[in-house]
């Protein structure tokens, strides 16, 4: 005769199977991983723009790191093996704020990989008030204390392991995948849109005749926050700029953009804005800061997806411009390239007589 079991026996045993339940789902998202929170590896699993990059930060192997916007997304990392002879990986976002690029570095320089790193200033992070970080906390950290966000987390169980174990069993059965599933593997390609756009100045009038400030994500280059220089100053001081090589650069935004500020009324404050991050960073020997917003190629809409967008050539541009040193920025050049800059609205309006209709 079976003895009946009390309250506190059941009570026993379903604690038991929950805890044993859990402890199974635990140990297979640490073994699948596939947000590459404690081992990276190339080609295996779809990469995610949030959930991602902070594993790869930790993980991969490198030894320099491009941080920054949209901007960085299309940067070709084999152009800086090439060029450069480093082995690097992106840690990009659309629209990052100050906050998520403080973040990343300091995540990169806790993980000892990078020797060199390249951080891409666009005027909405020195300006903006926004500081948001987008990057969950508990993949932004080497600690195991938070992880169980992680190993019963609805996004890892629910999105990312059945796509993930999909394509393993795709690769394990010799199934042939459309090429974008392979290209959404690779962490060179990680964050890369340019496949998705036209780069013509037909596309680019089209866009400023049409929105705001034409941009691909929701972010006003355009537009200076009253507190610009604090919020410039407290970024600074966020960053530990005592260790590696860093690298920062200011990309080269289509004149057309130039050109909207100065309508705006902003272009004479992002100039004070960005003479005060050159003037807080220049003082470091391990610094070095590009400029290349008066880049003659700015004038040239057929460069560009929209007013600030540019293509893939001109990624590749910039990196050979870290290796030759062309476009080094300091307080001393600063002028020359606003002038430059104004020099390169007047060349614009001189070869797409239409804009000023479009105003």
């Amino acid at each position: 005769m079976k003895k009946n079991l009390t309250s506190a026996q059941w009570l026993r045993r379903f604690l038991a199977l929950a805890l044993a339940a859990l402890a199974v789902l635990a140990a297979i998202v640490y073994i699948i991983d596939p947000y590459y929170n404690y081992r990276a590896y190339d080609h295996k699993y779809k990469l995610d723009k949030i959930f991602s990059v902070p594993g790869v930060v930790k993980n991969y192997d490198y030894d320099a790191i491009v941080i920054g916007s949209s901007m960085t997304q299309n940067f070709d990392m084999d152009s800086f093996r090439e060029k450069l002879g480093q082995n690097p990986v992106k840690a990009t976002l659309g629209g990052i704020t100050s906050a998520e690029i403080s973040a990343l570095f300091k995540l990169a320089q806790e993980s000892g990989h990078a020797q060199s790193y390249y951080i891409c200033i666009d005027t909405s992070v020195l300006s903006s008030e926004r500081d948001e970080q987008r990057f969950p906390d508990y993949l932004m950290d080497f600690s195991l204390l938070n992880d169980y966000k992680y190993f019963w987390g609805y996004e890892a169980w629910m999105r990312f392991i059945p796509l993930n174990l999909g394509l393993l069993a795709a690769d394990k059965l010799g199934i042939r995948l459309p090429e974008r599933f392979d290209e959404a593997r690779s962490i060179d390609l990680m964050g890369n849109w340019a496949y998705r756009y036209e780069f013509s100045a037909e596309q680019v009038l089209e866009v400023y005749s049409g929105s705001g400030n034409g941009a691909a994500i929701n972010v006003d280059m355009t537009s200076i926050s009253d507190n610009a220089l604090a919020n410039c100053e407290s970024f600074v001081g966020s960053l530990d700029l005592s260790r590696g090589d860093i690298v920062f650069f200011f990309p080269p935004y289509s004149s057309l953009l130039w050109y909207k500020m100065e309508e705006e009324g902003s272009f004479d404050t992002t100039m004070e804005l960005k003479r005060r991050f050159v003037e807080l960073v220049e003082s470091y020997d391990n610094v070095k800061v590009f400029d290349f917003q008066g880049a003659e190629l700015t004038a040239d809409l057929d460069n560009y997806m929209d007013l600030s967008h540019y293509s893939p050539e001109v990624n590749d541009f910039m990196v050979s411009c870290f290796a030759s040193g062309d476009y080094l920025a300091d307080t001393g050049t600063l002028a020359d390239t606003e002038r430059q800059i104004r020099e390169n609205i007047d060349i614009l309006l001189s070869r797409y007589p239409e804009i000023e209709k479009l105003k």
